[in-house]
């Protein structure tokens, strides 16, 4: 004749306190190794704008085009965060987790070749990635062009009079590139971009003063 089973007693009171800190500690656990990720939610996220770059958008013209106006917004989120990494592109969609991991220059041409840097973008990186966002295309460089002379290249020459926030300046040897703001009351450009000698993705408030010399209209832009 077979025997009943005999079910274990669950442990009750004093005994049974270990039981559920045990269960406790190992949920804690867990949570730390798998953080709840928000649907949608960039990670990680893109530090917050500092003021100067929040005071160039809100300088903006109010019948700037909503093109170019994202084009600025996008590139006023790296200024202060993202360094200048020497051959530093990307199309990312947002922030790049890969800036600020220390990465080999590769691209010849520069005395920062072959060392390990915080990785980030040059300055036509900073043109490319911001137009790649604003157009929503990671493919759009084909559009907007590899390196400064490509960029130019596909951009209309203008004159400094005819200059809008979000036009190209460059250069005269075409060895460096930005993005023109809106212009102070005196006439002065202030310019965001990538250098090098800088740091890294800044606003200088003289254009100008600071060596830009060109300016051009991406034909990706609109007119106004």
């Amino acid at each position: 004749m077979p025997r009943p089973a005999v079910r274990p007693a669950r442990p009750t009171g004093a005994a049974a306190i270990p039981l559920c800190w045990g269960a406790v500690l190992l949920c804690l656990c867990l949570a730390l190794l798998f953080p709840l990720r928000s649907p949608g939610r960039e990670t990680p996220s893109a530090p917050a704008m500092v003021p100067e770059a929040r005071a160039a958008l809100e300088a903006l013209p109010a019948s700037l085009s909503p093109q170019r106006r994202a084009l600025l917004e996008h590139a006023c989120t790296l200024v202060g965060h993202v360094p200048y990494f020497w051959g530093g592109k990307s199309a990312a969609p947002g922030w790049d987790p890969a800036w600020g991991e220390l990465r080999q220059v590769t691209a010849p041409g520069c005395a920062d070749s072959g060392k390990r840097l915080p990785y980030g973008l040059d300055c036509s990186g900073l043109v490319s990635w911001a137009a790649a966002n604003t157009l929503e295309d990671s493919d759009a460089l084909a559009l907007v062009g590899d390196g400064v002379r490509a960029q130019y290249a596909a951009s209309t020459p203008i004159d400094w009079s005819d200059l809008l926030p979000g036009d190209l300046l460059c250069f005269p040897d075409l060895s460096h590139i930005g993005l023109a703001l809106t212009p102070a009351p005196d006439g002065t450009v202030p310019v965001l971009h990538c250098s090098r000698s800088l740091g890294g993705v800044v606003i200088t408030a003289d254009a100008a003063g600071a060596g830009f010399a060109l300016a051009a209209r991406p034909g990706w832009l609109p007119a106004s």
